[in-house]
């Protein structure tokens, strides 16, 4: 069951995104993070003391190498974030791969399949 967050997760949630992408966007982290990669969604906790940072990688095969990376300078990042943002407080950062592209390629490939091809001619 998917948990349902309040008007302000949301909003906290985009400010984050917003916030975390000017800062990646202005190369701050340049000299330690090779690869070009896009946020695609924060959800934070529900006492805001955690977020989840979702992010999409331009290089795929790299995918583990620039997770890691980022999970590694987090505090470097979380520095920059409260330094940017009008947070009352910084929440701690965890960067995960979005795999929403990766799902819907894995629907496609099923809807594509003899077998359910087989299956809808036969309705």
């Amino acid at each position: 069951m998917k948990k349902e967050f309040s008007k302000r997760h949301y909003q906290i949630g985009e400010s984050i995104k917003r916030t975390l992408s000017k800062i990646f966007m202005e190369g701050k982290f340049e000299h330690k993070i090779k690869n070009l990669f896009s946020v695609v969604e924060v959800v934070p906790s529900r006492g805001f003391e955690s977020a989840v940072v979702y992010i999409s990688a331009i290089d795929a095969s790299k995918n583990k190498e620039l997770v890691q990376k980022l999970n590694e300078i987090t505090s470097e990042i979380r520095y920059e974030l409260a330094n940017n943002s009008e947070l009352r407080s910084t929440p701690t950062l965890i960067f995960k791969l979005d795999t929403t592209l990766d799902y819907a390629q894995r629907i496609e490939d099923i809807l594509n399949s003899d077998e359910v091809k087989k299956d809808l001619e036969d309705l």
